[in-house]
C-alpha cells in the first residue's frame, strides 16, 4: 500500500476482479494486437525490401520507431490525467488507423517509397506511444489500488495482449503462403481497419466502472493532474515504485518478437513466410504465462524473476541449431516466463503510484521501458552490421540475452535471500 494515498474507495463491488475488466477493454485489446502483431512483422519486413533487403538498415529504423514512440508515450501523461485513459485510447488508437491506411493507398498509387513509409511508420509510432501510456494506465483507473483486482485486470489484459499478438503473426504467416506480395499488401491493408474496430471497442468501456479517485492526504494538496514530469518526479521520489519501475523496463524485450522472427525466419532459415509462425509462439508463451500468473498472482517476484531468467536464458540459445522447432520452443519459453516477471513488478509499481497522477507516473514507466526497448533495437541492428553475418549477429544478440538472463538470476536470489521484496 502506498504510503501517500488514503482509504479506497467506499464501493467494495467497484474493486471487484470481475468489474475491473470491462469487456470493450479487452475486446479492444485483443483486436489491436491482431493488427499489431501483424504489422510488428510486416515493418521490418516491408523497411527491408525498400531499402534494398538490409536488415541491418531495418533493425536501425525499428529503434528510430520506438524512440518516437518513448517520446509519446511520455507526452501522454498530460492528456491520460486531464481527459482520461479510457478517451485517449480511444482517440489513439483511431490515429493509429488513419496513419497506417497511407501505406497500402500509397502501395496502390505506386508512390510507396522508403522515405513515405518511414514517414507513415513514424507518426504511427507517435500515437502508438500515446495509446500504450493510456492503456497501461486504464487498469489502475479500473481497478484503484486493490491488489486483487489490480493482478486480475493486469493478467487479463496481458492474457488478451498475447492472444492477439499470437493470432495476428499466425494469420499473416497463411496470408503469405498464398503469395508474399499480394498477401503482404492484403495484411498492410487490414492492419488500419484492425485499429478502427478496436477503437470502437475502447469507446464502448463504461465510463464510470472505476471506483472514486483515490483521494491524496491533505498534505498533498496536488490532486491536479500534474502529468509526466510530475509523475517522474515522484518515481524517483520513492526507491521501491523506481525500483518497480526501472526492474519493469529491463524485461521489456517485446522488440525481440518482431526483430528475432523476421530475421531468423529471414537471415536464417531464407523462408519469410515462417515469421509469424516464430511471433506466434511468442504470443502463445505470453498468454499461457499471464494465465499462470493470474493462477499464482499472490507468489512472491522472486519466483518470477527466475523464470524470467530462463526464458531469456533459452531464447539466447534457441537459435543455434538453426531450426524453426528449437526456435519454436525458446520463443515460446522466453515469452511464458517473461510475462509473469512483467506482471510482478508492475502490479507493485501501480499500488504506488500517487492519487492524481495514474497517467504521469505511467507515462515515466512507459518512457523507461520503452527507452530499453529502444536500446534492444539499436543492439541488434548493430550486430546486423557489423558484418559478421547472420550466425555471428545472432550469436552477439544471444549473449546479451545470456547476460539478462544471469542479471534476473542475481535479483531473483537476492530477493529470496533478504526474504523480503524491494
Amino acid at each position: 500500500m502506498s504510503a501517500v494515498l488514503e482509504a479506497p474507495a467506499e464501493n467494495p463491488a467497484a474493486l471487484s476482479p470481475a468489474l475491473g475488466a470491462p469487456t470493450g477493454f479487452l475486446a479492444g485489446v485483443f483486436l489491436a494486437q491482431i493488427v499489431n502483431g501483424a504489422l510488428h512483422l510486416l515493418q521490418p519486413l516491408l523497411i527491408a525490401r525498400l531499402a534494398g533487403g538490409s536488415l541491418a538498415d531495418a533493425a536501425l529504423f525499428s529503434a528510430f520507431d520506438t524512440s518516437v514512440h518513448m517520446g509519446g508515450a511520455f507526452l501522454a501523461g498530460w492528456p491520460a490525467d486531464r481527459f482520461g485513459a479510457r478517451r485517449l485510447l480511444c482517440a489513439a488508437t483511431l490515429l493509429r488507423g488513419a496513419s497506417l491506411a497511407l501505406i497500402p493507398l500509397l502501395w496502390l498509387s505506386g508512390r510507396l517509397t522508403l522515405a513515405a513509409a518511414a514517414a507513415a511508420y513514424t507518426l504511427d509510432a507517435l500515437v502508438r506511444g500515446f495509446a500504450d501510456t493510456a492503456a497501461h494506465a486504464l487498469p489502475l483507473e479500473l481497478a484503484g489500488r486493490d491488489a486483487a483486482a489490480l493482478d486480475a485486470v493486469n493478467a487479463r489484459y496481458e492474457f488478451v495482449f498475447d492472444l492477439g499478438a499470437a493470432l495476428g503473426p499466425a494469420l499473416l504467416a497463411a496470408l503469405l503462403l498464398r503469395g508474399p506480395r499480394a498477401a503482404s499488401l492484403a495484411a498492410h491493408a487490414l492492419v488500419p481497419a484492425g485499429f478502427v474496430l478496436a477503437a470502437l471497442a475502447f469507446w464502448t468501456i463504461p465510463r464510470r466502472t472505476r471506483p472514486e479517485p483515490l483521494r491524496p492526504r491533505p498534505s498533498r494538496p496536488g490532486a491536479a493532474p500534474g502529468g509526466p514530469l510530475q509523475g517522474l518526479g515522484a518515481v524517483l521520489a520513492d526507491p521501491v515504485l523506481l525500483a518497480a519501475v526501472a526492474g519493469a523496463a529491463a524485461l521489456n524485450l517485446y522488440p525481440l518478437r518482431k526483430l528475432l522472427s523476421a530475421f531468423f525466419a529471414s537471415a536464417i532459415l531464407s523462408r519469410p513466410e515462417t515469421a509469424g509462425l516464430v511471433g506466434a509462439a511468442f504470443g502463445i508463451g505470453g498468454a499461457l504465462g499471464a494465465l499462470l500468473y493470474a493462477r499464482r498472482a499472490g507468489a512472491g517476484a522472486a519466483g518470477w524473476l527466475a523464470a524470467g531468467g530462463a526464458g531469456a536464458l533459452a531464447l539466447a540459445l534457441g537459435w543455434a541449431p538453426g531450426g524453426l522447432a528449437p526456435m519454436l520452443a525458446a520463443a515460446f519459453l522466453f515469452s511464458l516466463g517473461n510475462v509473469g516477471a512483467r506482471l510482478a513488478l508492475t502490479r507493485r509499481a501501480q499500488e504506488r503510484t500517487p492519487a492524481g497522477l495514474i497517467g504521469g507516473v505511467t507515462a515515466a514507466a512507459r518512457f523507461c521501458a520503452d527507452g530499453a526497448s529502444v536500446l534492444v533495437k539499436a543492439l541488434v541492428g548493430a550486430a546486423f552490421a557489423l558484418g559478421a553475418g547472420p550466425r555471428g549477429a545472432f550469436a552477439a544478440v544471444g549473449a546479451g540475452l545470456a547476460a539478462l538472463a544471469l542479471a534476473q538470476f542475481a535479483a531473483a536470489a537476492r530477493l529470496s535471500r533478504d526474504g523480503r521484496e524491494q
